[in-house]
């Protein structure tokens, strides 16, 4: 009974996704975000804390450091007890910040123990706000006079993609820090370190780099594409570019090709019957346009005009699809523009 129990905590780690496992447990483990890193170790240090709002691009280590940041805070007995973490896009609205956040904040704190000396234990609580920029405008100002009255006894640290989104009275309240894209060098240097902790074949660490690629700076995804990539090697499949291509989302070659093809051919119902095709598989249009972009700037039939009004019309798109609007309606706006610009640079090449 007694080996049972022993073993019990190694099998509910080994069952956790890579992502999390193998999340810093510390600052010194973030990778690249130096000047932030830096930053926050002297709050570490000092035991001083400001507000913070930790912004960028996705899977570029923002909650990864805040978690890091608060397990070198206090004693790991403790410091759960400390920090509240919510996620705004499923609790973001008003009622929440008035009675859960408010409620946690107003708590008085305990004094840290002797034996927990080696840590800074200031005397404050944190409360993590992930996806900030999701929270509803009335609930960020409320949000803020909560900021103001329990200042003393809390910090906040909030977490975003587009800091553009967050009120300025909020965002003038804390530490601004922007997390950029994490490079290939870092990525794979971090990648290659769980491959050999896992015992990745050498097929899957040649494709290491095609990852990365995928990933395009975002750690979150490589180290889950590898994972997949891991999990169908083991169960004997043979995972090549193109096997990682669909792991990742990607739509393979044929199918951007279909859709060039539909574009060229200077019919609007040839193309809307693939777009509804294609969306109805359910590929992403985001990653379409993507994959048409390149296609798009070196055709030799286009004229430059022709080219720029594509790339705005798909930076539109783009936009639109980000703020929650129809994929194949953005994805049939583009394809219509450029089959009308072909239809166009075809009429005066003749």
């Amino acid at each position: 009974m007694s080996d049972e129990l022993a073993t019990q905590p190694t099998l509910v780690q080994d069952n956790r996704p890579w992502v999390e496992r193998y999340r810093p447990k510390s600052l010194q483990e973030v990778s690249h975000q130096t000047e932030v890193v830096a930053t926050l170790q002297n709050a570490v240090t000092t035991g001083r804390l400001p507000h913070l709002l930790l912004y960028g691009p996705p899977g570029s280590g923002k909650t990864s450091v805040a978690l890091a940041l608060c397990r070198q805070l206090w004693h790991p007995s403790q410091w759960r007890r400390r920090v509240l973490e919510l996620n705004a896009s499923d609790e973001r609205g008003i009622s929440v910040v008035r009675n859960k956040i408010k409620h946690f904040a107003s708590l008085t704190v305990a004094k840290g123990n002797n034996d927990m000396e080696n840590y800074p234990n200031p005397p404050f609580k944190i409360i993590i706000l992930d996806e900030a920029d999701t929270v509803t405008p009335d609930a960020q100002a409320a949000l803020r006079r909560i900021i103001e009255a329990h200042s003393k006894i809390t910090r906040f640290i909030l977490i975003c993609n587009y800091v553009t989104r967050v009120i300025e009275p909020l965002a003038s309240r804390c530490a601004k820090f922007r997390f950029q894209s994490l490079p290939p060098s870092s990525m794979k240097a971090r990648l290659e370190w769980i491959a050999n902790e896992q015992n990745c074949s050498e097929s899957e660490k040649d494709l290491l780099d095609d990852i990365l690629e995928y990933a395009d700076g975002d750690m979150r995804q490589a180290v889950t594409t590898l994972q997949s990539v891991h999990s169908l090697a083991a169960g004997g499949a043979k995972v090549d570019k193109a096997a990682l291509a669909e792991i990742a989302g990607l739509p393979p070659p044929a199918i951007v090709d279909m859709l060039w093809t539909a574009l060229l051919s200077n019919s609007f119902d040839t193309m809307e019957k693939v777009v509804e095709t294609l969306s109805a598989e359910g590929f992403s249009a985001q990653l379409l346009l993507s994959a048409l972009v390149p296609k798009l700037v070196t055709d030799q039939d286009l004229n430059e005009l022709s080219k720029a009004e594509l790339a705005i019309r798909i930076a539109e798109a783009e936009k639109n699809m980000i703020e929650g609007g129809d994929e194949q309606l953005q994805l049939l706006t583009v394809c219509s523009l450029a089959v009308s610009c072909f239809e166009q640079s075809k009429t005066i090449n003749q």
